[in-house]
């Protein structure tokens, strides 16, 4: 059953992957974001990428014990701990954006709150957890088909660049400037200094 749901996932990571390589190949033929409910690239795109999600974490579940070499328990819990952390930070940022804008609407450009660190607060935690899933579970299909999903969603990322450029414009292009792609390393650190000089005797 693992090795179907393997090669399952694989076939489906692959296709996936493809479109979205001609999404950013060929914009007209764009796969992401979708032009919208009912479409049939709203089908097709929702009806891969649901599924590759549900195929990483079954084939992790199954074949969570086949591995020749364990990492250390300690680090194995820490990745277990971090996945659950950025699962809690993916529904945090999934709500302050709206479940709207989450799938492809334009209901607003979104700078605030999570979006000051990152562009990509969803993607970009969403990365983590499939790493985490990866390292936890440690062996080959997971770690395949993990990075098939991580793949996929830095696509997805550079995919919407362009589609949010025509949609807000200038505004969009002057939040590019502000905050990073993944995360605002730069700001973090300034605001730790800060803290740690206001906390200085």
């Amino acid at each position: 059953m693992a090795t179907v749901l393997f090669m399952l996932g694989c076939a489906v990571a692959t296709v996936l992957v493809g479109l979205l390589l001609v999404t950013l190949v060929r914009p007209s033929l764009r796969i992401w974001p979708t032009p919208g409910v009912g479409s049939w690239q709203s089908y097709v795109f929702w009806s891969l990428f649901r599924a590759l999600n549900v195929l990483c974490f079954v084939v992790a579940g199954l074949t969570f014990q086949s591995h020749s070499f364990a990492p250390p328990q300690w680090l194995r819990i820490v990745a277990i701990g971090l996945l659950v952390a950025a699962i809690a930070f993916f529904i945090s940022s999934f709500l302050w954006l709206g479940r709207n804008n989450s799938y492809g609407a334009q209901d607003g450009l979104v700078t605030s709150g999570i979006y000051r660190w990152t562009r990509n607060p969803q993607n970009t935690t969403l990365i983590v957890v499939y790493a985490c899933l990866a390292l936890a579970t440690h062996n080959a299909p997971t770690y395949v088909l993990c990075l098939g999903m991580v793949a996929v969603y830095v696509l997805m990322i550079f995919a919407e660049e362009p589609w949010l450029a025509a949609a807000y414009g200038d505004d969009y292009r002057s939040y590019c400037e502000r905050v990073p792609r993944f995360f605002n390393w730069r700001s973090a650190a300034e605001v730790t200094s800060g803290m740690v000089r206001r906390r200085s005797p």
